[in-house]
């Protein structure tokens, strides 16, 4: 069985670590693997242009790139080759989706039905549409995406399996670090980190909120990542960011991701609803303690792995303020990430169940040829 996973998205929001922990993962368990995105992986040259560029004319011309070699890989599917593809609920879904149904040996990778900042009506009923007659088999991570594809009268069972663990290089070079990130860690302080894009969906308002309730100059909140929805920017405007906030707006390098999240205290994850997160896992691969909101798909990393954080209402803003506050003052008297949570978290078998899984769909779909 031979599998090449597509992927538009790539280095733009970090699905390069998602992508090579997926690649891993199946080779590991004897499926050969192919990564076509728009990074390099394994010393070859990137497979697909980046849509994500300045020009957007030539984000279009890169496009449509894509668009054709993902057609003409459709074309040449034949025997134990397949393609597994990453969707995010945007509209360069749709063409994807429509090119899907031709071949059955084309699996779609959900990490968003809808993507959660997206409003448009007509994106969500063209999105229901496809995924009613699609014919393809699904990678779901989460209950809320088969509760999404449920309600959209998907009518396949799905592939179910948590997100992939990470692999990630915990060492960098210190050259490829920028002052503002060096710059961002003081000594006899808590550093405490949100990592990502930064969306509304991803609860950076009320994180905000709480942080200007907190006059204790020993508590550093840095907030690093790409703001295309100019967020950063309204909140500045109204006066909303306050002086224990450090900012670093703008895409975040390898190099300088590892040195976030080795020097940071925690992580934040304050969302207010997500099918899925990176930040989670790559948190876990750092060994870093997390306080996320008490949305469902935390709640239940954290109920079954309690070592590794705490949930809370993060619209509570007092209460917001008042664990970080706690965790500043107590982090050093406490345990997180004890062995046996490591070892329960790295031994599930979900894993071996999706894998089983995707080789008796080959084998069905070799059984019909």
């Amino acid at each position: 069985m031979k599998v090449k996973l597509y992927d538009l998205l790539g280095i733009k929001s970090g699905m390069n670590f998602y992508s090579e922990a997926f690649y891993k993962f199946l080779n590991e368990n004897g499926i050969e693997t192919q990564i076509i995105s728009n990074f390099s992986h394994n010393a070859k040259k990137a497979a697909l242009p980046n849509i994500y560029i300045k020009s957007k004319f030539k984000n279009i011309i890169n496009l449509i790139i894509c668009y054709f070699k993902f057609l003409n890989y459709i074309i040449k599917l034949r025997g134990e080759n397949y393609i597994i593809v990453f969707v995010y609920g945007e509209i360069t879904d749709i063409p994807i989706l429509l090119m899907a149904r031709f071949n059955k040996r084309v699996i779609i990778d959900i990490h968003e039905v809808i993507a959660l900042n997206n409003e448009s009506a007509a994106l969500k009923f063209i999105l229901k549409f496809l995924y009613k007659t699609c014919p393809n088999k699904i990678i779901s991570h989460s209950k809320k995406t088969n509760t999404v594809l449920t309600a959209f009268s998907y009518r396949k069972e799905t592939f179910f399996v948590p997100i992939f663990h990470y692999n990630v290089d915990v060492n960098y070079d210190i050259k490829k670090i920028n002052s503002d990130v060096s710059s961002s860690f003081q000594d006899n302080s808590t550093h405490f980190l949100f990592f990502g894009n930064i969306r509304e969906s991803k609860g950076v308002l009320d994180l905000l909120t709480a942080c200007s309730l907190i006059n204790d100059p020993g508590i550093k909140i840095i907030i690093a990542g790409q703001d295309v929805f100019n967020i950063i920017d309204d909140c500045k405007i109204k006066n909303l960011i306050a002086p224990n906030i450090q900012l670093i707006i703008r895409h975040i390098n390898d190099d300088e991701l590892s040195y976030l999240f080795t020097k940071c205290d925690f992580i934040l994850l304050p969302y207010n609803d997500i099918s899925q997160s990176a930040s989670i896992e790559m948190a876990i691969a750092f060994k870093k303690p997390i306080l996320t909101s008490n949305i469902e798909y935390f709640k239940a990393i954290i109920d079954a792995y309690p070592s590794f954080g705490k949930y809370i209402d993060t619209k509570n803003h007092i209460a917001f303020a008042d664990n970080l506050l706690q965790l500043s003052q107590n982090h050093s008297n406490q345990a997180f990430y004890n062995t046996y949570d490591v070892e329960k978290y790295f031994q599930n078998d979900e894993f071996e169940n999706f894998i089983k899984s995707i080789k008796e769909y080959n084998f069905l779909i070799k059984k019909k040829d």
